[in-house]
């Protein structure tokens, strides 16, 4: 009785120990066929490893720079930046974040270049500086 005990212990034991090894190989084999970045239809999107959260996305153009809205994530999904492109530079508002979310910096480009008024703020969204760009003359 007690053999048999043992012997339907080991093999319960056997057999899930394989089905997780199993599921291990089909997780393994899915990272490694999935790429970590993404092109479809003019869409960029960039995944952490694993594909659980999604690191950048945004627009690109016929050429493969930047247009629109990009948005950049943390591994566990809190939004980081918010930043606007013209032909792969940023051009429009922008929008930063800390790692806990609060707001980093806001701030306007206008083809790379800062303008107008930027705001810098600490973890607990104290304003802690401004600074002002002026704007290019035409």
């Amino acid at each position: 009785m007690r053999r048999l005990f043992i012997l339907t212990a080991s093999l319960f034991f056997l057999f899930s120990c394989s089905n997780q090894a199993e599921e291990q190989v089909e997780e393994v084999k899915e990272e490694v066929s999935r790429p970590l970045i993404e092109r479809k239809d003019g869409t960029y999107t960039e995944w952490y490893p694993g594909h659980k959260q999604m690191k950048v996305r945004g627009r690109e153009n016929e050429d493969g720079q930047r247009i629109g809205i990009w948005k950049a994530y943390s591994p566990n999904g809190v939004e980081l930046s918010v930043t606007v492109y013209t032909n792969d530079k940023k051009d429009g508002h922008i929008v930063v974040r800390h790692p806990n979310g609060a707001v980093h910096y806001v701030g306007e480009y206008m083809m790379d270049e800062r303008v107008g008024e930027w705001r810098f703020y600490d973890e607990t969204g104290t304003l802690i500086k401004e600074e002002y760009f002026g704007y290019p003359e035409n």
